[in-house]
């Protein structure tokens, strides 16, 4: 499923296909068409997604929230190269040469609602963050949109881990200081639904949200000193909140 600096996974449900971030400064966003629907280790197809029209189109900058670009997929001849012993570019460099597009460090991915959410968590003009989504909306191709791009570091700062709740998605942060956990409304508002005052690892990384089977608890990791906080309430309000 290819040999590049792999973050996270989101798989849709419906046709099988898993959705790959890569976390690198310079980045592809890939998908891994299995032969047969979950027998990944059977073997498939691993491609990156390009923006139709623009051949090697950069993300990372000079983009506008709530514009739809269509995308499609380049195969990637040889996601098992040798030369990436070497070089972790080695995958990304064969998306590039096909003219797919790059990304900065893809890390967040979430399938859900007929559609994938990933976060770069270095992309944008000011270096703190973007939010995608990818809608599939035939066989190859799709539309790309950046949901949000962060502007204020007091309000978002490098998104990372997401899940859905509801309509909204709640992400984790990856950065040095005092961590959050946010919520991303449709409407393109950001509002905390926690803040990490673990005594002594204020500002160490939250990752890994996900809610149990159920719906009814949240599960948040605390990397370092390694730890897992589950939470519960009335998930309603925030699955509904604009």
């Amino acid at each position: 499923m290819g040999r590049f600096v792999h973050e996270a996974i989101a798989i849709d449900t419906r046709t099988g296909i898993v959705y790959l971030t890569e976390d690198f400064q310079r980045a592809g966003f890939y998908r891994f068409i299995p032969n047969h629907t979950r027998q990944l280790a059977a073997g498939g197809r691993l491609q990156m997604l390009t923006v139709k029209g623009h051949s090697n189109y950069d993300t990372r900058t000079g983009q506008e929230a709530g514009t739809a670009l269509l995308a499609g997929w380049v195969d990637i001849p040889n996601p098992d190269p040798p030369e990436a012993d070497l070089d972790n570019l080695a995958v990304y460099k064969q998306g590039l040469g096909e003219g797919a597009a790059t990304f900065a460090r893809l890390e967040g991915c979430f399938y859900g609602n007929g559609r994938v959410y990933f976060t770069s968590t270095n992309g944008g003009d000011k270096e703190l963050g973007q939010v995608w989504e990818y809608v599939p909306s035939g066989k190859d191709e799709g539309h790309l949109t950046l949901l949000l791009e962060v502007t204020d570091s007091s309000v978002l700062f490098m998104p990372d881990n997401i899940c859905l709740a509801g309509r909204n998605l709640i992400i984790c942060e990856d950065n040095d200081q005092r961590s959050y956990l946010r919520v991303l409304t449709p409407q393109g508002h950001v509002f905390d639904l926690a803040e990490n005052i673990a005594q002594g690892f204020e500002i160490k990384e939250l990752a890994g949200v996900t809610f149990s089977p159920d719906g009814r608890t949240l599960f948040v990791n605390l990397q370092v000193p390694g730890m897992t906080f589950a939470i519960w309430g009335s998930w309603e309000r925030i699955q509904n909140a604009a």
